[in-house]
């Protein structure tokens, strides 16, 4: 295969469009080499994601980067299809030239992920190597074979899929972390026979690679020491065990029984066991935490069990005091006072914030659902507009078990469309109730009761695709008993919402976070766009050449496209259009649309067949 001698790429050196490349265009680079370990892969499609819109708006001070991007730029993209294009002679039996792979982003490596497109080489470039990181990680291989008759755009698009179905995956854990790292805080309490079912048969446990340091790029979705089960537990094979565990017992000095049984359950896994013990009006402190976290546990508490009556500030400061993928569990017996809850963390970190009204704080755990979409549950996709919300809704309307009511929210009426035209007849074969409301100059009162007016008794599960902290204030209180409030749309760490925490404990309503996926999950969705199970190909809107991403990057912040915008990176002089743009402007493309709109495999034949006769370099030997 005849390889140029440079390509193109786009570096970026901080936040911002200008620092994007260099005076606005991609820089040409000399084509990388790959080490006799590595292998050499030319990009052919990649999608835009939100998720490079937040890099590009913060930069160096995304929680993901954190280094320095004048010395050390990033190239972003994640949603990546590649082919192998020369193989590094300790690999040439393992990798063939010619080779198509889908890419999954989250890499990780003894528990520490290094994701593509944050801390590694994504694919807004031309070329790019993929060595031991990608090639050897925890899960092994993290590029999977792609199908011969899937287009590059829609192989692409697989990775956002897989993100989709993951959020309908996560799994609490229903016990604290074996090994894991606890603080437990109990009263007194002589006349409450206070319990913690869940550690009473804890058996050793082996241990497991070191956390993930804080700024390490973190990137959701984690996986364990070993590959994950298709399901994935909330901080369970999520990167936070320990190489050892310890067990902190901060207690009232006037003693507690309770004390004695968490020493038992560490001591049979092996954990160090520290008992502390305080005056009662010192118990709930917290100042106390946070020193008892710098002092004990640096990358945080896997698990915090507060027993008694915690304060609002008790409970920030122990969700502050949790590491990625951590658990804050309480009783609670009365109605308590808002607590401002890290909703950034929420999303980013995986946390679960639990509560429990009986005197067994395992209940807590116990009593929180699973993300899963069950038969009959009414769901609402708040802020649904664009091609994320058109994946969420496609999905939800084809579950084997349907739920029994979608309601559909966006501000925008022109973005809802898309999302009617597909999902009204869907829904109608199925039986399920389909309703939308465009939520467009109506305030946070307004939008309640007209969406508490289309579900009484409230919802079941609420999957929040607005990025906002103003939107989980707003839906939070639509849930039903048992109800699940998915924070989908990353938040900022450190935007705090105060929030009445007590239904979480009298009504077992959850708070959980999903970004990203697992090996399992992108492998499943693979086959599944293969059989045509998710339709890929039908939420793309628009393509672009590498040279036009700075404008296609914009067409997203802006919902210029109902769909997914995808970059092709190898016809730079490719200019940004819709497909429905394409009648006019690239006529041959646009002959081979499914119904005039979709995109397909002979269009994308037709449109490297076009690009090659205007030109462009080394387009695709496809």
């Amino acid at each position: 295969m005849r390889l140029p001698a440079t390509h193109l790429r786009w570096n970026l050196y901080g936040a911002g469009l200008e620092n994007l490349g260099r005076d606005g265009k991609p820089e040409r680079l000399p084509l990388p080499q790959p080490a006799p370990n590595e292998i050499l892969v030319r990009i052919n499609a990649v999608g835009i994601c939100f998720s490079d819109l937040k890099i590009l708006r913060l930069g160096e001070a995304h929680p993901k980067i954190a280094r320095d991007l004048r010395k050390h730029p990033a190239v972003m993209g994640h949603e990546i299809c590649c082919t192998v294009v020369q193989v590094g002679e300790a690999l040439r039996g393992r990798f063939q030239v010619g080779e198509r792979y889908i890419v999954q982003a989250d890499v990780y490596v003894n528990g520490r992920v290094q994701a593509v497109g944050y801390a590694l080489d994504g694919g807004y470039s031309q070329y790019t190597v993929f060595g031991e990181p990608v090639l050897s990680g925890d899960a092994g291989c993290y590029l999977l074979r792609c199908p011969d008759h899937l287009s590059d755009a829609e192989a692409a698009l697989v990775e956002p899929w897989a993100c989709v179905v993951a959020s309908y995956r996560i799994q609490p854990r229903p016990t604290p972390l074996p090994n894991g790292r606890w603080l437990v805080i109990l009263p007194h309490a002589p006349m409450v026979r206070y319990r913690c079912g869940g550690v009473e048969t804890f058996r050793p446990h082996p241990p497991c690679p070191p956390l993930p340091q804080a700024g390490e790029g973190e990137r959701t979705g984690a996986l364990p020491c070993a590959p994950t089960p298709l399901s994935h537990p909330v901080g369970e094979g999520l990167g936070v065990r320990a190489t050892q565990g310890i067990a902190l017992l901060l207690t009232d000095s006037r003693g507690n029984p309770l004390a004695e049984a968490f020493e038992q359950a560490a001591h049979a896994l092996g954990m160090e066991t520290h008992r502390l013990e305080t005056p009662a009006d010192a118990l709930y402190d917290s100042e106390r935490i946070r020193a008892l976290r710098d002092a004990y546990a640096p990358d945080g508490f896997t698990d915090i069990l507060i027993f008694g009556d915690p304060t609002p500030e008790v409970l920030e400061a122990a969700q502050d005091a949790l590491c990625y993928g951590g658990a804050l569990s309480f009783t609670c017996h009365h109605k308590m006072p808002p607590v401002p809850v890290d909703v950034g963390r929420l999303h980013y970190d995986r946390l679960l914030v639990m509560g429990t009204s009986s005197w067994d704080i395992t209940d807590a755990y116990r009593h929180t659902r699973d993300a899963s979409l069950r038969k009959g549950d009414r769901l609402l996709l708040f802020g649904a507009g664009g091609a994320i919300g058109q994946m969420q809704l496609f999905y939800a309307l084809t579950r084997p078990e349907p739920p029994a009511q979608v309601v559909v929210v966006d501000r925008h009426p022109e973005r809802l469309e898309p999302l009617r035209e597909m999902g009204v007849p869907l829904a109608q074969h199925a039986g399920i109730e389909l309703q939308f409301y465009c939520n467009a100059d109506a305030d946070p009162d307004a939008q309640q009761a007209h969406l508490r007016a289309l579900c009484p008794h409230g919802y079941d599960h609420i999957m929040l695709l607005a990025s906002s902290a103003e939107s989980v204030a707003l839906t939070y209180p639509l849930l039903t008993d048992g109800g699940v409030l998915n924070l989908f749309a990353g938040i900022p760490k450190g935007q705090k919402v105060p929030l009445d925490l007590t239904p979480l404990a009298s009504r077992h309503m959850r708070l959980l976070g999903s970004s990203g996926s697992t090996m399992d999950d992108i492998a499943e969705c693979l086959r599944l766009v293969a059989e045509g199970a998710l339709p890929a190909r039908k939420v793309i809107g628009a393509i672009a050449g590498l040279n036009a991403l700075p404008e296609a990057l914009q067409a997203v912040q802006s919902h210029r496209y109902p769909g997914k915008v995808v970059v092709f990176p190898q016809l730079p002089n490719l200019p940004l259009v819709g497909l429905i743009e394409l009648h006019e402007r690239l006529p041959e493309v646009a002959a081979h649309l499914e119904a005039g709109r979709y995109w397909t495999r002979d269009a994308e034949r037709a449109l490297y067949r076009v690009c090659s006769t205007m030109g462009e370099n080394d387009a695709t030997d496809r």
